[in-house]
């Protein structure tokens, strides 16, 4: 018999060996070859270790990778999403690099930027396809499946996106992954779908890369190399110019919260959910729901009289048609319990990730 989930143990044993090999042999092959060591680093070390593991494990691949499939107009929501999430991943990740320059100095990462059309479809399947898949299948995959499974929705979505971010081993790329982790978990959740989390994924690397390559054309084939120096020039040597692009891009993502939050409102409604305690509303009228059996809902209206005090008894399909609401919160706040070692992997990367911090700005710099 194949098992539904993965164990939060089995899950961080395999994210801490993963993240060593990420820092050594993975860190290794990119200084080499950044595009190789890239779909080394995605397909070798993230994607192929796990499916593996999961297959020699017995583990129900649909059902622990939840691969089902997306409608088309939830799919086409979903890259709007990504557009609107632009601002405020830019600003969360400037304002790391503001803190950083606090007590040093930002170090500029050596991201590749596209020239020629060429080199722009390259990129993409390697910087967004290929990390949107092996990413995902790992994270909205493997690790938030495990913490669902001993813990609440919300709490398992937090250590997903906090394991994310932390798994970038970036400083100044710290928040925005995070970020990142948390819609994408909750996209995920809402669908039941990890194709919810890939194509987002893919929408928001395809959008950096995108804007890399029309800059490059806009410096009329300026190296990406002299993008970059010519941006941290102007960036990190002026902090009230950094403060000045931070504000801007707060007023963005004030105006983009807006689109998210409608957008994940709208994906929400396509994935309705009937659960016993909330309230149902079905052409203005409220109905408290008291059982659901998966075909049929038992429903008692919320404003009894001697008349119409009996359980009802309706088809969900019926109530999906005429577009009934639920008050069902994803995220209804129930507490989890902590143990040891639900903790003991953030614990252990964080040691990871002091090393790193380390390494790059007080050794190194």
């Amino acid at each position: 018999m194949r098992e539904d989930h993965f164990k939060i143990n089995e899950a961080n044993a395999i994210f801490i060996i993963l993240a060593v090999v990420f820092l050594t042999f993975g860190a290794y092959v990119q200084s080499l070859d950044v595009i190789k060591g890239l779909l080394i680093t995605e397909y070798g070390i993230l994607l192929l270790p796990i499916l593996i593991y999961a297959f020699v494990t017995k583990k129900d691949m649909k059902s622990v990778f939840r691969l089902n499939k997306l409608p088309f107009k939830v799919t086409i929501k979903i890259i709007l999403l990504a557009v609107f999430l632009v601002p405020t991943i830019a600003l969360v990740n400037l304002i790391a690099v503001f803190i950083i320059e606090m007590f040093s100095s930002s170090i500029m990462a050596p991201i590749p930027t596209a020239e020629s059309g060429l080199e722009f479809i390259l990129l993409f399947f390697v910087i967004a396809i290929t990390a949107g898949i092996c990413e995902e299948f790992f994270f909205r995959g493997m690790i938030l499946n495990a913490y669902e499974n001993e813990m609440s929705l919300k709490a398992a979505a937090i250590f997903s996106a906090v394991l994310f971010g932390i798994f970038h081993f970036n400083p100044q790329n710290l928040f925005g992954p995070i970020v990142l982790g948390l819609v994408f978990s909750y996209l995920v959740q809402i669908t039941n779908s990890i194709y919810a989390a890939i194509i987002a994924h893919i929408a928001n690397n395809g959008i950096a890369v995108t804007m890399g390559f029309l800059v490059s054309l806009g410096n009329n084939g300026a190296s990406s190399e002299f993008v970059e120096v010519a941006q941290g020039d102007v960036l990190f040597q002026s902090p009230s110019v950094l403060l000045g692009v931070i504000f801007f891009y707060l007023i963005l993502s004030i105006a983009s919260v807006v689109g998210v939050k409608t957008l994940l409102k709208r994906i929400k409604k396509a994935y309705p959910r009937y659960e016993p305690g909330d309230t149902l509303t079905v052409q203005l009228k409220q109905y408290k729901i008291v059982e659901n059996n998966g075909e049929e809902l038992h429903i008692m209206p919320m404003i009894q009289d001697i008349e119409n005090d009996k359980v009802l008894i309706t088809n969900i399909e019926k109530i999906k048609e005429i577009k009934g609401q639920s008050s069902y919160k994803l995220w209804n706040g129930k507490s989890s319990t902590f143990k040891f070692s639900t903790l003991v992997t953030i614990m252990i990367s964080m040691v990871f990730y002091g090393y790193v911090i380390y390494y790059a700005y007080i050794k190194v710099g």
